[in-house]
This record gives structure tokens, sequence and C-alpha cells, in this order.
């Protein structure tokens, strides 16, 4: 920025050679009266102007950046009216300016402050006009605004509309009939495209997809979310799209998270004893019956029965009559020491199963009781039994109760009566327990399948409509 400073007379003659030296576009930075020049009353004084004005240099710099300048918004021109009413009061100004270097006589002393007041208001007067031009530019910037909003939610609302009225498309004889150049968009709305979903928008519906079907068939949420994760990082394309396809590999994931215990009994095998223990109504004496014909037809070994189970005389009877038709030795013990009494007696038996009473869940008493029989030190392997269409909140109840007793093994029975089999994944996996056998009707031995993966998983996922059935 070039700074000059500018001496005169008066002011007038100040202005005037600012103007031709520096230009109309020169800025008056202040100005001031200088000391008498001269002796005495001849003396005169002086006006001291300072100006400025953008040096050739910086316009030149502004003009290298057209876009920077093109950026900001054009000056709004004042309007004439006000422009006219500044250059009035400039020229009012310059002429206060003018009685202001001009040492007035002491008789006009007052009018002078007159004067100078005036020259206050007038003063106050150009910076109103000034800010009136601002806030109009504000205002006036303001409403483009405005605008630029209003049209910005029009094309929002037309989009909206686009993505939610499906238009049809046109058929083949019709192409010819469309306008080769489209309608401006206020007019006619363009045909709407069809919402494609983003690549992970895509894989949280496929992996929910999996979530809710897994649901279906019983398996728990927590569960369910863990296997579809784990599936949906494994399936290709055409395994995700094809239904069946898809079951299959769910049936595989969740057959490898089976944890089955295999036979109670293999050849080579030491003596096994074997209790079942569970709730009332579980099917436990004639799981006993079917587990002894199983040891004797596959594995030949030679088996004992025995029931601690004295409070219901029919269960007695029914697992005697079991043991004569299968040529067994049948034991009836009332205290922990006849048990160990009966293990005695037959240690020369590959496997002694043995049949407990019922107790329900909340008898802490009766299954403390139980433990007596067959707690730690007793070397016996407890089985929880459980009824699959049973409730699995029971059934975890059922679990958290025996638990005052080690078991080792869990085996499911009425299959049959049940349209789910979540439960043989849910609890196991909630449990940490293997599973050894599951029953699916009242046959004897026919009803009764070893717990393998591959079979535990195509229960659990098969449709409705198949069979609860396998066969052996």
């Amino acid at each position: 920025m070039l700074v000059r400073k500018f001496e005169a007379d008066d002011m007038a003659s100040a202005l005037k050679q600012v103007k031709e030296t520096l230009g109309a576009e020169a800025l008056i930075l202040s100005t001031k009266t200088l000391r008498k020049k001269g002796l005495g009353v001849l003396g005169k004084q002086s006006i001291e102007v300072t100006a400025a004005i953008e040096s050739p240099a910086m316009k030149a710099s502004s003009k290298r950046q057209p876009q920077a300048a093109a950026s900001k918004p054009a000056p709004q021109q004042i309007p004439a009216a006000y422009r006219q009413r500044i250059d009035t009061l400039e020229d009012e100004l310059v002429d206060l300016s003018q009685f202001e270097s001009t040492p007035p006589a002491q008789p006009a002393r007052r009018d002078r402050r007159v004067e100078l007041n005036e020259s206050a208001v007038l003063e106050e007067e150009v910076r109103s006009l000034r800010s009136q031009l601002e806030a109009q530019n504000v205002n006036q910037l303001q409403s483009e605004i405005d605008q630029l909003k209003n049209l910005v939610q029009e094309l929002a609302q037309t989009r909206q509309a686009q993505d939610v009225v499906e238009t049809p498309l046109p058929m083949a004889g019709q192409v010819s009939q469309m306008p080769t150049q489209p309608e401006p968009l206020p007019q006619v709305a363009a045909a709407p495209r069809p919402v494609q979903p983003t690549p992970l928008a895509k894989r949280e519906k496929d992996l929910d997809d999996l979530i809710e079907l897994l649901v279906e068939q019983g398996i728990e949420s927590e569960a369910a979310g863990t296997i579809a994760r784990f599936a949906a990082q494994q399936m290709n394309d055409r395994q995700r799209q094809e239904p069946h396809l898809c079951r299959a590999f769910l049936t595989e994931t969740v057959a490898n998270l089976v944890n089955a215990a295999g036979p109670l009994w293999q050849r080579g095998d030491a003596q096994k004893r074997v209790a079942l223990i569970g709730p009332t109504g579980v099917g436990k004496t004639t799981t006993i019956a079917k587990l002894a014909a199983e040891a004797i037809t596959n594995e030949g070994a030679r088996v004992a029965l025995v029931t601690i189970d004295t409070y219901r005389i029919a269960a007695v009877e029914q697992l005697k009559v079991y043991g004569e038709i299968m040529g067994l030795p049948v034991e009836v013990v009332l205290s922990p020491d006849q048990l160990q009494e009966a293990f005695r007696r037959h240690r020369d038996k590959d496997l002694i199963l043995i049949d407990t009473a019922g107790r329900s869940p909340r008898d802490d008493e009766r299954i403390a009781e139980l433990n007596e029989f067959l707690g730690q030190g007793a070397d016996v392997e407890n089985c929880l039994v459980l009824a699959a269409p049973t409730d699995e909140r029971l059934q975890r109840r059922s679990l958290e109760a025996f638990s005052q007793l080690p078991i080792s093994k869990l085996i499911f029975t009425k299959l049959d009566e049940t349209d789910r089999c979540g439960a043989l994944i849910n609890l196991p996996t909630r449990s940490n327990l293997p599973l050894a056998y599951l029953t699916n009707g009242q046959q004897v031995p026919e009803d009764l399948l070893l717990a393998e993966p591959q079979m535990v998983a195509e229960l659990v996922m098969q449709n409705e409509t198949e069979s609860r059935r396998i066969a052996v």
C-alpha cells in the first residue's frame, strides 16, 4: 500500500492534491493542522492530509488470482440516492474542515461550536448510512442463501418421490416414443432407479436371515449369532441364495459344535457303573431297559440292573419285568452301603445300570439324599436325563439343581413329542456336557439313538414337515 502526505492551505486544496496524485480510490487516513508558517500574525496555518492507495504490485497479485477473486461475491453497487447523500455530507465536512483551519475572530467563537456540533451530527449520519448499506448487502446475501436452501429442499423432495414411487419401465415397442432429451426436473420426474443395497447392508441382511433361521429351529439367539457369523464368512453366493444349500451348510456348522460322548461301554473297557438321574416323568426306567438291550446286542456286554427307586412300586416291578425278558439280574437297594455291596456282588459284570427315583428340581432335600448314594467317591457316572419337549428354562433349572451330584453326560428323551430340537445344542453348549443318547419313542430297544454330531445337527436343522424319527 502506498501512503503519501499532502500539505495545503485548506482542506479543499489538500483533497484535490490527493485525488490528482493517488486517484479517486485513495483513502484518507488522517488530517491535522500544522503550525503557522512565517512570523507573528502574518504566519498562516496549513492542512496536512495523510492518504493511501493499494500499490501496483498488490493489484498485479490480485489479478494473478482470478479464481480466488471470482469466488467472492461482487460488491453491491451503492444506490444513487445514498451516494448523492454521502457526497453532499462529505462536501459539508470539507467546508467545515476549511472553517476549522481558518482562525476565526473572537466574536464568532459561539458559532464555531455550533458548526462543530453539526459536523459531529453529519459524521454520525454518514456512519449510519454506511451501516444501512452493509446491512442491505447482508440481507441480500441472506436472501440468496434462502433461495438456495429452498431449491435444495425441492430437489430433495423430488428425489425422495422418485425413490418411493416406482415408474414402470417402457415396453420394447415404446422405446422409440420416449423423448431423446429429458425434460427439466421441476416439470417431469425422471424414471426411478432401483435402490441397490451396499455390500455392507447386504452382508448384514444375510447375517440377520441366518440368525432368524437358526432361532426358528429353537437355537438360542446368542448361540445362533455365533453360528451365523461363522457360516456367513464361509458360505459362497450360491449357498446364500439357494435355501437347501444354505440349510445344508448350517447343518454342517452345527454338527461341528456337537460334543458326543459315545457308547456307555465298549469291548475292552473296564467295568462301568452308570446311573440315570433327573426329574420325574422323563423316562429313566424305560431308557435303562433300552441301554441294557443296546449293550447286550451291539457289544455283547454282561449287564446287571440296580434300582434305588423304592418310592414307586410300579418302577421296581417294571424294571424286574425288563430284567426277566432280557435275562438280567435286578438288585433293589435301600441305602448307600447296600449299593456298594451290590457292586461287589456283580464285579464280574461289564456294565451296571442304576435306576433312580425322579426328583423335583425344587426338592433340594431329596436331591441331597440322592447324592449320598451317587456322590463323590461312589465311582458312578451320572447321566442327567431330560425330556426334549420341556421348556428350556425348566431344563436349565433341573441342570442347576442336579449339579449337586457329579454329572458326566446328558440324555434327551421324547424327541418324537417336540417340534424343535434346539435344546440339543443349547443346554450342552451352556453346560459343556457331552450328549450320550437320544430316545424318540417307547419301543424297547428300537427307539434309542446314539448321539452322533451329524445326526444331532440334522435333527436340529430339519424342516417341520420332515419326520422326527431317524432310523438307527
